[in-house]
């Protein structure tokens, strides 16, 4: 196949001219292993070789490699084959994947493939036709399992726009370290940055045991740009060596944030610690994934920045709540819920409700809460997440979540969770969080009950799944306190 004849397929054609036209650049670093742009396209060579070989071309497949490094060679080789490929946990429990291997139609199930070091780019093997790239699964906020079908196309043009709205380019240094089956983790980190010609470096998640071993890595490849969870910077603000704040004003690193509960008190914190803004970014699955990005990072406000190019946006009032709606020219092709192919929700515009409520200021939209975590009591709208973030100003505070539930014979009900960073002091900390509360919260907002949790119920992206805690066993309680 000639490159330069290639015309029919925009998308596809530009991406593949970008990895292709600097062969002696260094795409990805995995340990001690560097990956130029001929050794990429050899491996795009034979995993698309062992796809056609197999019978998977025009199949659906699941991937869950454990290998990073390869786990994202995969991905980026899928987008040049006809086969669908669904990433999961390689954690994920057996029951929960043949239920998913069901619902979508799987043929078969890798969980490990063997790159050799020495093969042939073979151009024949790129298929440049669009088709149905991506199977992106979670189990949402709510806990229903909920897929998403996006054909290439629409993956890498939100890709080149977001890529464009961040600044990714070849001085760009990214650490990658956000699980590989995450859409953030392959769209936002992994694509986004190849369409700017940036260096992926690769390494494992952190958590609260290997947190301190995120500086050894940003120094050792001279990392400038840093995308985390809010869980995780909220541990690097307390625990982090003195050493580091010296790293980040040598590595000139920016840093972004994914998910959406990216407190100001977090932000607060963490430019108090470092003199360094976070930037907050807002995706929606069903959108076709990343659609903002913070270009002035906010440290008062839950701004979550100024729109990529292809998207649009409208605030709809609706029972006295300001919604934001969203239009995207690179919407999923269509849902996985229940095991029923469904479309994607919108109004007569092609506008979606996202659920979140916010406004928008100065061309930056502010999102304030979302539509379930505002709730009604005694007349008066209260704003969960305002709830939250005062209660995570308390330093011993890891993660909150305020829940309202439905009572039949009074107003809702308004139920705090929380876990703590110690385990030290812990009446002596409950009576301080009644004190702020009692203190900072109007009679209308505060908590009937509030339960210390010994592990917040998430979803394979982070988010807490606030139903969950609503049938939260004795055994995961610490402590609960009626108000």
């Amino acid at each position: 196949m000639n490159l330069k004849n290639i015309s029919d397929i925009k998308e596809k054609k530009r991406f593949l001219k970008i990895i292709s036209k600097k062969l002696n650049k260094d795409f990805l670093i995995y340990g001690k292993k560097k990956i130029k742009s001929r050794k990429l396209l050899s491996y795009i060579s034979q995993i698309n070789r062992f796809l056609k070989t197999k019978g998977l071309e025009n199949k659906i497949i699941i991937t869950q490699i454990e290998n990073r490094l390869h786990a994202l060679i995969f991905c980026l080789a899928a987008i040049f084959s006809n086969t669908t490929i669904c990433p999961l946990d390689p954690k994920l429990p057996l029951s929960r994947v043949n239920k998913i291997k069901r619902s979508i139609d799987a043929t078969k199930v890798i969980k490990k493939i063997d790159l050799k070091e020495n093969g042939l780019i073979d151009y024949d093997l790129f298929n440049l036709d669009n088709h149905n790239f991506l199977i992106s699964f979670s189990s949402g906020t709510s806990g229903n399992p909920k897929g998403a079908i996006h054909d290439s196309n629409n993956v890498l043009g939100i890709s080149f726009s977001y890529s464009k709205l961040v600044n990714f380019n070849q001085q760009t240094r990214i650490l990658h370290c956000l699980p590989v089956y995450f859409t953030a983790g392959i769209i936002n980190t992994f694509f986004s940055s190849l369409c700017g010609s940036s260096t992926i470096i690769i390494v494992n998640s952190f958590n609260k045991k290997n947190i301190f071993n995120i500086w050894d890595s940003i120094s050792k490849y001279k990392v400038n740009l840093v995308y985390l969870l809010p869980s995780i910077y909220s541990m690097i603000a307390n625990f982090s060596p003195s050493k580091a704040i010296n790293i980040i004003k040598k590595n000139k690193i920016e840093f972004y944030s994914t998910s959406n509960n990216l407190y100001p008190n977090i932000r607060k914190t963490f430019f108090k610690k470092f003199k360094k803004k976070i930037k907050s970014c807002y995706g929606i699955t069903e959108m076709g994934g990343p659609l903002t990005n913070e270009i002035n990072s906010s440290l008062v406000k839950d701004s979550v920045g100024k729109l990529i190019n292809g998207c649009k946006i409208k605030i709809k009032k609706i029972n006295g709540k300001k919604n934001l709606f969203f239009k995207s020219i690179y919407k999923c092709k269509s849902l996985i819920i229940d095991n029923k192919i469904k479309n994607v929700k919108t109004d007569n515009h092609g506008y979606y409700n996202s659920q979140d409520i916010g406004y928008i200021e100065k061309k930056n939209i502010i999102v304030t809460g979302r539509e379930k975590d505002i709730l009604k009591k005694k007349g008066e709208f209260i704003h969960l997440r305002d709830i939250e973030n005062l209660i995570i100003k308390c330093d011993f505070v890891a993660e909150v979540a305020a829940v309202s539930l439905e009572d039949e014979l009074s107003d809702e009900k308004l139920h705090v969770y929380l876990s703590m960073k110690r385990k030290k002091n812990l009446n002596k900390n409950v009576q301080y969080l009644l004190k702020t509360i009692e203190k900072d919260l109007f009679k209308t907002e505060k908590p009937d009950k509030i339960i210390v949790v010994r592990k917040m119920p998430k979803t394979s992206s982070g988010k807490i799944i606030k139903q969950h805690l609503l049938f939260t066993l004795n055994e995961n309680k610490i402590k609960e306190i009626i108000l």
